[in-house]
């Protein structure tokens, strides 16, 4: 049996973490048994789940917390298990901390994987630590995926890399009428309200307060509106303040983690994502797989265009811009299902599984 080992800062619910799970279930478990390294002690749905189905969680103390334990703990696991695995696969947003490479590369670990799940990252401090530790990097691992061409340029340069969808349940996500009508009964929202939704957590590259005020600035137009904001994060409590202030409380539908996303896509009319920067958001792949047509920023890759429910505008338009075309898109949408289109993309976890498989086979000496 072959042995993988993800290596994450944490296990939650967002789009990288995301990722590895449905690569966790969609894997053939009579031939792989995959394991979990996390820099963090908290428990999640995530880490229950990969326990529950047999999979490994072992923790390191968090990096940010005390950088010397989190580099000597990792030097010992790798030290101690490195021998147990032919695989490591290191998901991440940046090459801030590039250490469990260099410990799996130092302990002869044959398949070492780096996976680009961003195009950039907070802080010019982080961003210049970056582009230091980018060669080094490279180097030392075996094998270079990204989920989009503008995250493989971030962390790759003009090295080679394989672009790698952020493949998911397909049938999970589809829209269905019914599942619609459960979803706004479960909210107690009505049938002829509009609902913009958000998935992500409350970081400042998401852009929240943008949200925030194109979502009032559509609202004084249509007074039957709400905006549905999934996820949670460092400025949540911020957001509610600000909300409070707007006096949008009762419009404004703070739903914190869940682990129901595809449902409460059903009742969601548009999907709202002003990002200030991103790899390929994973997200907008389910959003399309759900039917939902998208507003996002125009910083997002082009490669997202799954399905012709992608709208672009630009964060240097003013926020009554953005909320006419919120407008203007419900006002032509049509609801349905697109399973056809997303089935022959890229985005099955089908498509990804048997090359992700195929690469942890490999043994490079």
């Amino acid at each position: 049996m072959t042995r993988v080992l993800f290596i994450s800062q944490y296990l939650n619910r967002n789009g990288t973490e995301a990722f590895m799970m449905n690569v966790f279930r969609g894997i053939d478990h009579s031939q792989f048994q995959v394991d979990f390294l996390l820099y963090s002690w908290n428990e999640t749905d995530y880490s229950r789940e990969v326990e529950k189905m047999g999979g490994r969680i072992y923790r390191v103390p968090s990096r940010r917390q005390s950088p010397f334990k989190w580099y000597h703990s990792l030097n010992e696991f790798f030290k101690k298990h490195a021998s147990e695995y032919q695989a490591i696969h290191f998901c991440g947003n940046s090459l801030t901390s590039i250490a469990p490479i260099w410990f799996a590369y130092r302990y002869h670990i044959p398949v070492r994987i780096v996976h680009a799940h961003s195009s950039s990252a907070r802080g010019l401090h982080n961003r210049l630590l970056h582009c230091l530790k980018r060669k080094i990097a490279y180097q030392i691992s075996t094998h270079h995926l990204a989920c989009s061409k503008l995250a493989a340029q971030w962390f790759f340069g003009k090295e080679d890399s394989v672009i790698i969808r952020n493949g998911i349940d397909i049938e999970r996500y589809s829209y269905d009428e019914k599942r619609r009508k459960q979803c706004r009964n479960m909210l107690s929202i009505g049938s002829d309200e509009v609902v913009i939704g958000h998935v992500g957590r409350f970081t400042s590259e998401k852009n929240h307060l943008f949200i925030i005020d194109v979502f009032s600035e559509f609202h004084k137009k249509h007074g039957q509106s709400k905006l549905m904001l999934v996820g949670i994060g460092e400025l949540q409590e911020d957001m509610k303040r600000k909300v409070d202030e707007m006096n949008l409380a009762d419009q404004v539908l703070f739903m914190g983690e869940r682990s129901d996303v595809n449902l409460l896509m059903q009742g969601m009319d548009l999907f709202l994502m002003p990002s200030v920067f991103e790899g390929l958001p994973f997200v907008l792949v389910e959003a399309q797989a759900a039917g939902l047509p998208c507003l996002i920023s125009d910083v997002i890759s082009k490669d997202v265009c799954i399905t012709d429910q992608i709208h672009y505008r630009s964060l240097k338009d003013s926020t009554d811009l953005w909320a006419d075309t919120i407008d203007g898109i419900i006002s032509n949408s049509v609801r349905h299902k697109t399973d056809e289109e997303m089935i022959q993309s890229e985005y099955s976890i089908k498509t990804s599984m048997d090359y992700i498989q195929s690469i942890y086979n490999q043994s490079i000496v």
